[in-house]
């Protein structure tokens, strides 16, 4: 049994099996997912989980190499585009554009964040030794 980190299987396995260019993401509570894209559902409440303490415990089990958020994020949700520019080299997109790439994710974790556009697209790094 694990002592610490993620401990929420399904999330765990999912995290284990990404390879080298694999794409995920971390949603809001209202990202649109296509049919076919698994989503690993972690929302309990609107509010809870948040978003922020989600995505540090990713970020603690994997190597991220890119970073893509909504534009939006900047104008709608500031404490939220502070975060992201805070933990990762990232670039911005239009949320059309994000919600496009949604599709080429190999999952996305749901979480039950209510602030709009807090969501990233992340690519897996390797962590060369």
């Amino acid at each position: 049994m694990r002592t610490s980190g993620i401990i929420h299987a399904g999330l765990l396995s999912a995290l284990t099996a990404l390879r080298h260019t694999d794409l995920f993401a971390v949603s809001d509570s209202g990202l649109p997912v296509p049919v076919g894209v698994p989503v690993i559902d972690l929302g309990i409440s609107y509010g809870l989980p948040r978003f922020e303490p989600v995505l540090d415990a990713i970020l603690s089990e994997v190597t991220v190499e890119a970073a893509w958020g909504s534009r939006e994020v900047t104008d709608h949700n500031p404490e939220t585009a502070t975060l992201l520019s805070e933990r990762l080299p990232m670039e911005l997109l239009d949320h059309s554009d994000f919600k496009a790439r949604i599709a080429d994710c190999r999952f996305v974790v749901r979480t039950g964040e209510a602030l709009p556009y807090a969501n990233v697209l992340l690519r897996a790094g390797v962590p060369w030794l």
